[in-house]
């Protein structure tokens, strides 16, 4: 078989295969916008891409067709600056006809539930009240959280303010169950895993706030100041965190047992030399099963080290929360805690803050 016969064989594939290639189609009329041209257009998280655009006919149809996407996404159509933004699940055949000055509140659309959905939120959105609106988009999440409608209407805004707050643990219940239900039928698809990042850092600064707020009322309620701590150094003597009241407190827990444990100690170092002569103080705990081997790790330390055992353990991890080792607190020169850090460069630079 000759090159131009195969080329020509490859060819031929080529254009059978684009032609069984599902899509999806956006049809209808709009009035007083012929001969203008009109885009479909994709959007994602990041941008806004043109998939086909076409000249409206004299008599105002036009016909605008696309790859049905591998998960239901976004879309819009549109003519100039007059945009609608759609819903594609998979091959739907979407009508939307109306006057061009109405392109951006047209309710006529057909073909496609999510898309009027979300048309008549946009619409309520500019005359409901606040209550109104949640009540609305409520109702849409808890009719078909996995829907782009729900998606949709928990990303809304009302006069640049959102009508579901993230932040706000009763609100963000609509927000775990689109992130849920999502997660459950689509957990590949990229907006599935925006939303579940989203969620889980919301929750996790919230967990966070709570835990500082709980720290700082039982401090308010210590005669001590201090959420005190006495365990034995390594040499059997007690010692106490509150032993080093008047200076900002590096208090750590760890263990000798953690990934590079060694390398942790010297970041920790470099911290204490520092800013020792200012009035950095360190008050490390131990949470360790093999005292001598702690004791041989940390006898040249410059700074307080105490462990505690199988009966002390708990209870002091459970004084400030502690979830995971190795964690870092800082407290000011009053005691007060002013932060729980995983990485060395935000606390240098509260450090400095506090000194």
């Amino acid at each position: 078989m000759n090159c131009n016969k195969l080329l020509l064989i490859l060819g031929v594939l080529t254009l059978i295969g684009c032609s069984n290639e599902p899509t999806f189609e956006v049809s209808g009329i709009i009035k007083g916008a012929q001969e203008q041209m009109i885009y479909l257009e994709h959007s994602s998280l990041t941008k806004t891409q043109i998939v086909d655009s076409c000249e409206i006919d004299d008599d105002g149809t036009y016909s605008l067709e696309a790859p049905a996407p591998k998960f239901p996404d976004f879309y819009s159509i549109r003519i100039g600056n007059r945009s609608l933004t759609l819903a594609v699940d998979s091959t739907e055949q979407i009508q939307v006809s109306c006057a061009l000055n109405d392109l951006p509140n047209t309710l006529n659309i057909t073909g496609s539930q999510a898309s009027l959905e979300i048309a008549k939120m946009r619409s309520a959105a500019r005359t409901s009240s606040r209550d109104d609106m949640r009540t609305l988009t409520q109702d849409i999440i808890i009719a078909n959280p996995v829907s782009l409608a729900a998606y949709y209407a928990v990303y809304l805004k009302q006069d640049g303010k959102a009508i579901w707050d993230m932040s706000d643990y009763k609100d963000r219940r609509m927000y775990q169950a689109v992130a849920t239900s999502f997660e459950l039928k689509m957990p590949e698809y990229y907006r599935t895993k925006a939303l579940r990042t989203q969620v889980l850092e919301s929750l996790e600064q919230e967990r966070n706030q709570r835990t500082q707020l709980a720290m700082q009322e039982l401090v308010k309620e210590s005669e001590n100041t201090f959420l005190d701590i006495t365990l034995p150094d390594n040499e059997g003597d007690m010692r106490s965190l509150s032993d080093l009241r008047g200076n900002v407190i590096i208090l750590d827990f760890s263990s000798i047992q953690i990934e590079q444990y060694a390398a942790y100690n010297l970041e920790l170092r470099e911290l204490y030399n520092k800013y020792q002569k200012e009035g950095l103080s360190i008050y490390s705990v131990a949470v360790d099963s093999y005292q001598f081997a702690w004791e041989d790790m940390v006898k040249e330390l410059p700074w307080t080290t105490v462990r505690t055992d199988n009966n002390t353990a708990s209870s002091v991890l459970m004084t400030y929360n502690v979830q995971a080792l190795p964690t870092l607190y800082l407290l000011d020169r009053e005691g007060n805690v002013q932060g729980r850090y995983t990485d060395f460069q935000s606390l240098e630079t509260d450090i400095k803050k506090y000194l």
